[in-house]
């Protein structure tokens, strides 16, 4: 209850704890103001009341009594005379405000024995003077203290305790009456300080807010003001500048003695210029015009608006507002270069070149040519070497296109490492200017103390008067570029329509197999793999067979390349995945079966599942299958392609390297990947029969593998010595025609069980 009521006397509004300082210093500052006219009244009273005082028989006391109000009154005086020129404390601390109660209170107490000592000992006409001059302290003592409420409330407390004691010495109604009017009129002062304390605080924190944000206010005006890129100008009749020359030219010095500059004088003579003088010319209001200021080399771009003044009638001048617009030039046409170029190496992009495109389409007589290439082994280059590199690359390769086709043509980057020129010289062939492309390209680029080799192929579309689409175009010189590197490196190709037609009749095709899909038409056969000790078969390659209702057995290199380009390659490789382990399902289970996975596959992050779907679906031990892939596997995404093959090797499937040896480098794979199985493909093993340093060969590859701990295959067997020669190199299996050709699921069953038949029974008669 104290607590609250101290709270309501005291503290009626709440002081943030940061400025509660500063508060408590405007407080003691506010009674330092009046600290004079407080000491002057106690001591002109003290005075009146000695000189009462003399004529009465309380002399002595009445005089120590007025020493004791004038001594710290004095005291008073004197130390306002001394801090009156002292600048305002920026705080002050809860001890000054204490001082200032424990002087306050003393002062009170001495006020206070005033009616106590001589209100009950005089006559009628002193008491009335006592009365008067007690009610006139306890008031003024209020008011006066009033910003520092703790005070304020001690004086009167302190001073009607004093008065009730002395009224209370003689309880006759008329004294009661008076005590309870003084009650009531302490009870006012009261709370007339506790309204005077909370409307100075509040005044005070308005005050502070509000210079706060003056002083926010001023300093954005002063930064708008420093920053702004606005200004007024103004002309007179004959269109010189009479204000804001300085802003259009801030290095200009002029004085009165010299004509100001014209307004026009100050841009360039372009178009835009010769426009606003026509407008000026006139009497008319423009607005946003952009006009490039003179300069030094420096580039600065205004926007002027502006409007006629007239005065009686009579045209004075013209007067606007102008704004310096060249960082928003600036960004634009730097928005405008990046929208229109490549990053990376500054060249054209796409983009630019479809517009080019077109925009020669709309030629009568264009004579344009244009040129696809793209850069052999660009891949390798990035996976080796990486992605820093690789850009390195990309611009030395666009400095080269530049410094070839100069200003015969435009070059652009289409993306990733292909580019494309268009030629727009007549007197440039594009045949010659390709070979020149080519030769520049070939020759070495070194990177960090590595020579690398760069290679491309060149595809060459003329444009001819019917040609009106762009990305058919585009599509055609695609074509002329695929089939230069169908030809081997370094070739230029010009499109003809036949290159076309066999478009046409690929995406034909690729409608005919996705229908062989979906159709069933296409069907598995498997070879069968010897293990070389035993001489019978222990495991199978799956091969994937299509026949075409009209074409007949399509051969697999052509529509495996066809789904892989075209995503077919997904839904039939699950369906592949399916039928092999639904096969493993049906044969004797010492036998493993193998297949193929092509890249495109193990980019499908569904790929571990649709072999564990598959393998739980038929009961189906997980070392029974093996992955094969090849090189051109880890040749793309390498990294990616590794994660999905830990996969697969985590379900617990075996992994093989197939035709191992004809890729760019395998024998850096074998140290990316520990795989279960190596087969030597059948170009190492072929020759066996004739030449030696292929036994040679052989034994290299085997002996490498057998120290990696992988089973080698010899592909491609065929003769009896090539068998020989495999066995005695000590490969473990063996697969060719010599043992047999692939076979429908039911002969491969019935061949193996015949094998193991024809096994047994050699076995019963050696027993």
């Amino acid at each position: 209850m104290f607590k609250r009521l101290g709270e309501y006397l005291f503290a009626p509004v709440p002081v943030p704890q940061d400025v509660a300082g500063w508060v408590r210093a405007r407080q003691l500052d506010a009674f330092q103001r009046f600290s004079p006219v407080a000491a002057a009244a106690n001591i002109a009273n003290a005075v009146l009341v000695a000189g009462v005082m003399i004529q009465t028989s309380h002399m002595w006391s009445g005089l120590f009594w007025a020493l004791a109000i004038t001594a710290p009154n004095l005291f008073l005086l004197y130390g306002w005379l001394r801090k009156r020129r002292r600048p305002l404390r920026p705080a002050a601390s809860e001890r000054s405000i204490s001082r200032n109660l424990r002087d306050s209170s003393i002062l009170a107490l001495v006020w206070a024995a005033f009616p106590i000592l001589f209100y009950n000992s005089m006559s009628g006409s002193f008491q009335a003077a006592v009365v008067a001059v007690t009610v006139g302290m306890l008031c003024g003592g209020a008011f006066m203290l009033s910003s520092l409420p703790r005070a304020a409330m001690a004086w009167i407390g302190i001073i009607t305790a004093g008065s009730l004691v002395a009224l209370f010495q003689n309880p006759d109604p008329v004294e009661l009456y008076v005590a309870a009017l003084l009650l009531v009129y302490s009870g006012v002062l009261a709370q007339s300080v506790r309204w005077s304390y909370s409307e100075f605080v509040r005044r005070l924190l308005g005050e502070r807010v509000a210079q706060q944000q003056t002083e926010l206010i001023g300093l954005l005006l002063h930064d708008f003001e420093e920053a702004a890129s606005d200004w007024l100008w103004r002309t007179d009749t004959s269109g010189r500048i009479r204000s804001g020359l300085p802003r259009f030219d801030p290095d200009s010095i002029h004085s009165d003695n010299q004509p100001a500059p014209a307004l026009l004088s100050l841009f360039e003579r372009d178009v835009a210029a010769s426009e606003l003088a026509h407008l000026m010319a006139g009497e008319e209001a423009f607005s946003d015009r952009e006009l490039r200021l003179k300069g030094d080399g420096t580039v600065r771009w205004v926007s002027l608006t502006g409007k006629p003044r007239y005065e009686d009638g009579c045209f004075t001048g013209y007067q606007g507002v102008a704004s310096d617009i060249t960082a928003t030039r600036e960004s634009a046409e730097q928005i405008e270069y990046m929208a229109s170029h490549d990053t990376l190496t500054g060249l054209a992009n796409r983009a630019t070149l479809s517009a080019l495109l077109d925009q020669r389409m709309q030629l009568p007589d264009s004579r344009t040519s244009l040129l696809l290439l793209d850069l052999d082994r660009f891949k390798v280059i990035n996976d080796t070497m990486g992605h820093g590199a690789g850009d390195r690359v990309l611009v030395t390769i666009a400095s080269r296109l530049r410094h070839v086709v100069g200003r015969a043509g435009t070059v652009c980057r289409m993306g990733g490492d292909e580019f494309a020129i268009v030629l727009t010289d007549p007197g440039r062939e594009a045949q010659y200017i390709g070979r020149q492309i080519v030769d520049a390209i070939e020759l070495p680029i070194t990177i960090d103390d590595a020579v690398l080799d760069c290679s491309t192929c060149i595809g060459i579309r003329q444009l001819g008067a019917g040609d009106t689409c762009v990305q058919a175009v585009l599509s055609q010189a695609d074509l002329a570029l695929y089939r230069a590197k169908a030809s081997g490196q370094g070739n230029v190709v010009e499109f003809d329509h036949t290159m076309d037609i066999e478009a046409q009749a690929l995406m034909q095709m690729e409608r005919d197999l996705k229908a062989a899909i979906d159709n069933n038409q296409i069907h598995l056969l498997y070879q069968p793999l010897i293990d070389i000790d035993r001489n019978r078969t222990t495991g199978c390659e799956a091969l994937l067979r299509w026949t075409h209702p009209e074409h007949g057995n399509v051969p697999p290199d052509r529509f495996i390349e066809l789904a892989e380009r075209s995503g077919l390659i997904v839904p039939m490789g699950e369906w592949v995945i399916r039928s092999v382990v639904a096969a493993a399902a049906r044969i004797d289970r010492d036998i493993c079966l193998a297949v193929n996975v092509s890249p495109v596959q193990l980019r499908n992050p569904n790929l571990p599942a649709v072999f564990i779907e598959a393998l739980t679906r038929y009961g189906v031990e997980p070392g029974r299958i093996e992955v094969e892939i090849t090189e051109s596997v880890l040749l793309a995404d390498t990294d990616a392609n590794l994660n999905v093959l830990q996969k697969l090797r985590e379900i617990g499937l075996k992994i093989s390297l197939d035709d191992f040896g004809t890729g760019y480098s395998s024998f850096s794979y074998l140290r990316k990947f520990a795989f279960d199985k190596l087969k030597i493909d059948r170009s190492f093993v072929e020759p066996l029969d004739r030449e030696p340093q292929s036994i040679s060969i052989v034994g290299s590859i085997n002996a490498l593998a057998r120290a990696l701990q992988m089973t080698t295959v010899a592909e491609g067997v065929e003769t009896e010595r090539q068998f020989e020669a495999v066995r005695i190199i000590g490969c473990d299996q063996a697969q060719g025609y010599l043992f047999a050709r692939p076979l429908t699921l039911d002969a491969l069953v019935a061949h193996v069980e015949a094998e193991r038949r024809e096994g047994a029974l050699r076995m019963s008669r050696a027993g």
